[in-house]
């Protein structure tokens, strides 16, 4: 995960004014979940202040939040406690329980992950046989990027899979937390090597441009985004992807 977790601010603060993402999400990782029919155990790596929970704690038998964070985890557990199920970790993305889950949950997380290869063998480690994966990362090809990399004539841009800072020259200065938007083809690439089979995909946050937020009210925000988060997929087009995958019986590439 990250190597300076999210102890040194309030993470809860951040989604302030950003309920088309955080509903964006949810409706991806709902359609998701709808697909999955089996609901025993869940493990929400990286899941912080417990955001998401209300979409899966309904439905599982035992949720596990996962987070290096100790100051988001006791917000957790204090909003939370009525989930009986649910349950708290302090840990990273690259070492885990040794529990076995039907289902784990990485979102918002790799964009604090250089190499996201470590952590996606250590989901496939603690996932049952043919368990499934919903992953989000953020995507360094989405429709702007891209428009904006060409008309700068870097033709390159679209075939380089490394990822891509986004922080200012400041705040690279300041050692605050890495975020990087990573390629779609790299990202692939990496959960066939930890052993994973992509079943589905969705382009997520399609219209979180501010002007668009500002222009169009937010009930009409989500409905086109509802509609259109899997065509869009096809285009990796939005700032977010999200994928579902599923554990193969042997972890070779495939």
């Amino acid at each position: 995960m990250a190597d300076v977790p999210y102890d040194s601010c309030n993470y809860s603060d951040f989604w302030i004014g950003r309920e088309y993402e955080n509903q964006s999400e949810k409706i991806a990782i709902s359609q998701f979940l709808n697909k999955i029919t089996y609901r025993d155990s869940i493990i929400d790596i990286g899941g912080g202040f417990g955001r998401l929970s209300s979409l899966y704690a309904p439905i599982f038998q035992k949720c596990l939040v996962v987070d290096p964070s100790e100051s988001l985890l006791a917000e957790a557990q204090k909003s939370l406690k009525s989930l009986k199920n649910l349950k708290f970790l302090k840990s990273n993305s690259e070492k885990l329980p040794n529990d076995q889950f039907e289902v784990a949950l990485l979102v918002r997380v790799v964009h604090h992950l250089p190499d996201p290869l470590p952590t996606f063998k250590e989901v496939y480690r603690v996932l049952h046989p043919e368990g499934c994966f919903i992953l989000e990362f953020a995507n360094k090809n989405h429709f702007l990027s891209v428009l904006r990399s060409l008309s700068l004539g870097n033709l390159s841009y679209l075939n380089d899979l490394n990822p891509v800072d986004i922080r200012s020259e400041q705040a690279k200065k300041e050692g605050k937390i890495i975020f990087l938007n990573h390629h779609p083809k790299k990202i692939q690439q990496q959960l066939r090597e930890s052993g994973f089979k992509i079943i589905d995909r969705l382009s997520v946050s399609n219209f979180r441009h501010p002007l668009i937020k500002w222009l169009i009210p937010e009930k009409i925000l989500l409905f086109f985004e509802n509609l259109l988060q899997k065509p869009l997929s096809y285009l990796n087009f939005g700032p977010s992807i999200f994928l579902l995958c599923q554990k193969q019986r042997s972890n070779l590439t495939i």
